[in-house]
């Protein structure tokens, strides 16, 4: 297991994990939709795999389902998006061209499965990793993302979407949430001890847990068509420790009631 040094004070790292099925394919891009506008995503998403949608934006014309409505604005979408893309930087997305795009996805994902369009061979450095970790891995597999212990390693086969997010800082809360997450936070500091080491080293009037939170929480969403037609929604957070683990349970627990999904987490160890 790696380590990480912070202050003085030795910890484990990991990352953390969350998973949501989608019941209704056809409106996978309403769902992200819903997910990402409950209030709780900061407004910016970055497109961090950028591939397949020069594959999707093929296989529209191809199949000539730029003349269907909902084949004409995913490809409008994807045009634009594909039209902003560089060597020097992520590009952002929005909302709507998510919901259009992924919403043809679902509806199409049959066809899409069949012709291979997201099958994705791993990365030279992944095909390293894998070497290492003895571990083998073929296009077109289930995947179970839980056996792989970092967000790099994790394969892009059958990736439709990877978005780079982050969660809402505490002050962007109502009043009472905020009490609320706050307290679980500082319950799990004083649980692994933290708390009182804190103090010793900055002295009690200094607030860190708050300090902490306040900050935006960087976090993945990740959209992968499965090899029997499902689609799940995966994504990853990292914090040496965990120790704001329960900050990021909460928003996404809160985010996925909002739009009325299920959503599971789990730690990566």
């Amino acid at each position: 297991m790696l380590k990480a040094r912070w202050t003085g004070y030795e910890i484990d790292s990991s990352e953390a994990a969350y998973e949501v099925k989608v019941p209704q394919p056809e409106e996978l891009g309403t769902l992200v939709r819903r997910l990402l506008g409950s209030g709780y995503f900061v407004r910016s998403y970055y497109l961090f795999f950028e591939s397949p949608f020069p594959r999707l934006r093929d296989f529209i014309v191809e199949r000539g389902h730029q003349e269907d409505k909902l084949g004409a604005k995913a490809l409008q979408y994807l045009e634009k998006q594909i039209a902003k893309f560089n060597d020097r930087r992520w590009t952002t997305i929005g909302v709507r061209a998510i919901e259009a795009i992924l919403n043809y996805v679902g509806t199409h994902r049959h066809e899409l499965l069949e012709a291979g369009t997201f099958h994705f061979k791993p990365t030279s450095d992944q095909q390293e990793m894998y070497g290492d970790y003895d571990y083998e891995f073929e296009s077109g597999q289930k995947i179970d993302e839980t056996v792989f212990y970092s967000e790099q390693e994790i394969p892009l086969d059958g990736v439709v979407l990877l978005l780079g997010c982050a969660l809402v800082g505490l002050d962007k809360l109502p009043p009472d949430e905020q009490a609320e997450v706050y307290e679980l936070v500082r319950d799990n500091y004083k649980r692994v001890g933290l708390l009182d080491d804190m103090r010793s080293w900055f002295g009690p009037g200094r607030d860190f847990v708050r300090e902490s939170l306040t900050r935006r929480h960087d976090i993945s969403l990740r959209v992968r068509l499965n090899p029997d037609a499902t689609f799940t929604i995966t994504g990853r957070w990292f914090d040496d420790g965990q120790f704001i683990y329960p900050y990021y349970e909460y928003l996404l627990q809160q985010a996925a009631e909002k739009a009325g999904i299920k959503i599971g987490f789990h730690m990566i160890y």
